[in-house]
């Protein structure tokens, strides 16, 4: 005699097909030591990327001294510089919103010798000029090519208009750097070393 049949043993029995939710569960429990080590690699990875963007030689600004910054601008940072036989100790204007800036707005310059205007290619001296609009002293400007040389200088006198109202100055030749000092302060000669 045999027993009726009512259906298939339980483990031949249809299944229904996984979901995505227990497909991942499963997955994740088969792979979890290599996802871990996975993810311990792309935490790592991170670490050293942070780690390479950061300066080799941080420095600190001293809140005690002045930082070259005006109420109305960017800080600047400072440099020495050598013109000729002399040392100067310049603020640095490298960027075009420093450079925009430049000495506006200031009575003195704080007890630096001036300020080096750095463009890091040769600039067109038809197209690049500098205007004293909201500049209070007199300076004198030297323009220097890309050996070192100084192309051109001229004085240049303070103006209280805007940029387009005000004289514009300019190099006769091109040039990558200008130096701006008080009237008649800039020494001759080319763009030296200097410690």
């Amino acid at each position: 005699m045999t027993d009726p049949v009512e259906g298939p043993p339980e483990d031949l029995a249809r299944s229904t097909p996984a979901g995505a939710v227990e497909i991942v569960t499963g997955l994740g429990k088969a792979y979890k030591g290599v996802l871990a080590a996975a993810a311990f690699i792309a935490v790592f990875i991170l670490i050293l990327l942070w780690g390479a963007n950061r300066p080799t030689n941080p420095t600190f600004a001293d809140a005690s001294k002045s930082t070259g910054t005006t109420a109305a601008g960017p800080a600047f940072g400072d440099k020495k510089v050598g013109v000729g036989s002399s040392c100067l100790h310049v603020l640095v204007a490298d960027t075009p919103e420093k450079r925009s800036q430049g000495l506006r707005n200031r009575s003195n310059i704080d007890g630096y010798d001036g300020m080096i205007f750095e463009f890091g290619q040769s600039m067109n001296h038809e197209k690049t000029r500098f205007t004293m609009s909201d500049v209070k002293v007199p300076l004198t400007i030297g323009f220097y090519n890309e050996s070192g040389l100084r192309v051109d200088a001229t004085d240049m006198t303070p103006c209280s208009g805007s940029d387009s109202s005000c004289p514009s100055y300019g190099s006769k030749d091109n040039f990558n750097v200008a130096i701006e000092t008080l009237k008649g302060k800039l020494p001759d000669g080319p763009l030296t070393a200097c410690s």
